[in-house]
């Protein structure tokens, strides 16, 4: 299990604070980054960024996971909004507490 913080989503710019969208996470035990989404009711989903195409490490932008090799995009949950990958990305339990956010990667 992978524990994050929740201020992680938190970031000071021109000395205001502002939430983020998303946070990508490195775990040892994992070849490709997780991309976990905050959503609008303060929800978390996570997925590994590794397209289902042919194995490309994703990007994420404009709310989405978009591969650099072939244009395979995915929503924050990891479904395929547009291919050529047919399958979606492989996503993670997430659990939460008052401070943490837990991405169970078992």
């Amino acid at each position: 299990m992978l524990r994050v913080s929740k201020g992680e989503f938190q970031q000071v710019k021109d000395e205001k604070q502002i939430e983020r969208d998303f946070v990508v996470i490195q775990s040892h035990s994992m070849r490709y980054p997780i991309g976990i989404f905050k959503t609008q009711n303060s929800d978390y989903l996570a997925s590994l960024m590794q397209c289902t195409h042919r194995g490309c490490e994703l990007n994420i932008g404009g709310g989405i996971f978009n591969c650099p090799c072939h244009g395979s995009e995915f929503d924050p949950s990891g479904r395929v909004l547009e291919g050529p990958a047919e399958e979606n990305l492989k996503s993670f339990e997430i659990t939460a507490d008052n401070e943490n956010i837990y991405v169970h990667v078992s």
